[in-house]
């Protein structure tokens, strides 16, 4: 029993993971334009950072989450899909506190005029 108690008080993978409702707006989809400063391909969430060229955040660093590696390469993107100086839109769900955060799951991605979805996790 005492065995059991213990397993149950252990937190799980799930719990470590962070809610993207809480902090994400899925009720906004904005874009977001400018250049690629980096790509980051990493687990869990990969990260664009885009220098902002238009709309309210002209002249900031805009770091967009993506899903994992596996899930955009099973939607045929690669590391190299992004590369610094690529003209790029994206339409978000910005942060919930107004700062310079998306999330793109399933979103419009404009990458030097030419268009495709961002894999859905």
């Amino acid at each position: 029993m005492l065995a059991a108690l213990g397993t149950m008080s252990m937190p799980s993978p799930a719990s470590a993971h962070h809610s993207a409702a809480a902090t994400y707006d899925a009720t906004q989809s904005i874009p977001i334009t400018g250049t690629v400063a980096r790509f980051a391909w990493k687990n869990p969430h990969s990260h664009l950072y885009i220098d902002v060229t238009a709309g309210p955040f002209k002249g900031k660093e805009y770091v967009i989450e993506l899903s994992s590696p596996v899930v955009l390469e099973e939607a045929g993107w690669s590391r190299t899909t992004f590369k610094a100086g690529d003209r790029v839109t994206v339409y978000v769900n910005p942060s919930r506190t107004g700062a310079p955060i998306g999330l793109c799951r399933g979103c419009a991605v404009t990458v030097n005029d030419v268009t495709r979805t961002q894999a859905v996790e």
